[in-house]
């Protein structure tokens, strides 16, 4: 089973409250991210092309490949209950707005990736690389990529300028951090980038690889938040949904306090909860003659 093989923390997915609590609570990246990826005429995608969603979660952005009208998608995702529910996305999708969706959602971990090499035009990592953040899953992502298939990561993150979201955010991700989940905010999960760099220089590639010269383009959007969406979002929180009841409880009075204080979001007020977004791209090329 796949879940063995993943972080200790992550294991707090796996569990169907959580799972009903990211469905809740965590939001959707903007459209346009992937419109970026797909009408990008340096990647030579369109609506055949064969797309892989790594970590696929609930299928939250699965769900916006399938809107974008990718009609060939693999999600993989190890744990059962993400995997069901990002099913439900993908099957709810074809049936009410693209009926020749063809899609698969597969078990499995970044190093060990369900697919035949070179069978990939395009890899999405949405909201998951810093659980995985090592080498040799960047090398089992070039494995899967064609020659000159596109590899994407994109993370979104909460808006710190904002006053609602930096209070909260420092009860759910200062306070109460658990000093082990991996976090994309640390950009620790950089490392294995560089690390894979030196390699690379010390023994080029004789075949097409993954170039490891990242490009990255950022965005901006808004989630419509109350305080009900705001506690199921911090239970979504990996290193959160594993604590007792008891701290949970502790967070949630914590968080609720903050919201009725705040005139925007009293009363269970909806409020525009701002995040960025930071997208990193590169292709698979042929690095020694470039």
């Amino acid at each position: 089973m796949s879940i063995n093989l993943v972080h200790q923390s992550s294991r707090g997915y796996h569990d169907v409250k959580t799972t009903n609590s990211y469905v809740s609570g965590r939001p959707q990246v903007p459209i346009e991210c992937i419109k970026f990826v797909k009408e990008n005429p340096l990647f030579k995608l369109n609506d055949n092309s064969k797309v892989l969603d790594l970590a696929a979660g609930t299928g939250k952005f699965t769900e916006l490949l399938a809107k974008s009208k990718f009609l060939d998608i693999t999600a993989v995702e190890p744990s059962k209950e993400f995997r069901d529910a990002c099913t439900s996305v993908l099957e709810r999708v074809k049936n009410e707005e693209s009926p020749n969706l063809n899609y698969k959602v597969l078990d499995g971990i970044s190093t060990s990736i369900p697919l035949p090499s070179e069978s990939i035009d395009v890899l999405f990592i949405s909201q998951s690389f810093h659980w995985f953040d090592n080498v040799e899953s960047l090398k089992e992502f070039s494995r899967v990529l064609k020659k000159d298939g596109v590899l994407v990561m994109i993370w979104y993150d909460m808006d710190l300028s904002s006053n609602i979201v930096n209070q909260y955010a420092e009860i759910v991700h200062e306070k109460y951090y658990d000093g082990v989940a991996p976090q994309f905010r640390s950009y620790k999960w950089k490392n294995s980038i560089e690390q894979l760099k030196q390699q690379l220089k010390q023994s080029p590639p004789t075949t097409p690889f993954i170039d490891p010269n990242f490009n990255m383009e950022k965005f901006h959007f808004n989630q419509k938040a109350n305080k009900e969406i705001c506690i199921e979002r911090l239970l979504s929180i990996s290193y959160i949904s594993t604590m007792p009841k008891e701290k949970k409880d502790q967070i949630i009075k914590e968080v609720s306090e903050l919201l009725d204080s705040l005139p925007e979001s009293s009363d269970n007020k909806t409020f525009d909860f701002p995040y960025r977004v930071e997208l990193y791209h590169t292709i698979k090329k042929d690095l020694i003659n470039n």
